[in-house]
């Protein structure tokens, strides 16, 4: 790889990482292109270089969002052990991730709020079905091994995404909430994951003596 493609790598992944940021605090509809591209240090137009657009650039931070994901997912999911103890380890490591990559929390969370149109999104279409896919199938396995209660999977995952995320987006309210002073802190999160355990155990293991370990 010559100088100049390095540098234009370097400046893509610049743009994402600040876009990132951008949408989280501002939303898609309140975010700048001009104020990204300041922070980035380049002129407004070379964003376009890089992305057609501000929906192009979103849903550019969105998908490289949901290939994180699913990389952890699967990675997770292809442990050995039971049903039981992977969704744990999964529980875990989602709590662990949105607590060190707040931003990720919030641009979900975002995506309700401004009612962003992804249906039609064709870079977008592919990752978010490959997550939910592979987190479907894992629910539908443990059922049908008689680990996880039967109930509607589609459902299960909503809310129990909704409880991961959600709490990682609310920021100073979620810690007024709490009562504690930083949702971040490695006490408060150490909290968090232990309370996500018992949830998930309570809502997912068919096993009432696990479901209260």
């Amino acid at each position: 790889m010559s100088t100049s493609e390095r540098r234009s790598v370097e400046t893509r992944g610049k743009i994402l990482e600040i876009a990132e940021q951008e949408f989280a605090r501002e939303g898609y509809a309140g975010a700048h292109l001009q104020r990204i591209a300041s922070q980035v240090g380049v002129q407004k137009t070379a964003l376009y270089y890089y992305f057609d657009s501000k929906a192009a650039l979103f849903e550019s931070v969105l998908a490289g969002m949901m290939d994180f994901f699913d990389a952890r997912i699967a990675e997770v999911l292809d442990l050995p052990g039971t049903h039981a103890e992977r969704l744990i380890e999964l529980v875990d490591r989602m709590n662990d991730l949105l607590a060190e990559r707040p931003a990720y929390a919030q641009v979900l969370i975002r995506i309700f709020i401004d009612q962003y149109e992804i249906t039609s999104s064709e870079i977008l279409n592919e990752p978010i079905e490959r997550v939910i896919g592979r987190l479907l199938r894992f629910l539908k396995s443990g059922m049908e091994a008689g680990e996880f209660v039967r109930v509607s999977s589609r459902h299960l995952l909503t809310s129990t995404l909704g409880a991961v995320v959600f709490h990682y987006a609310t920021g100073p309210i979620g810690s007024a909430m709490l009562g504690v002073e930083d949702l971040f802190s490695k006490e408060v999160v150490d909290w968090r994951r232990q309370e996500m355990r018992g949830l998930v155990r309570r809502a997912f293991l068919k096993d009432r003596a696990a479901a209260n370990a």
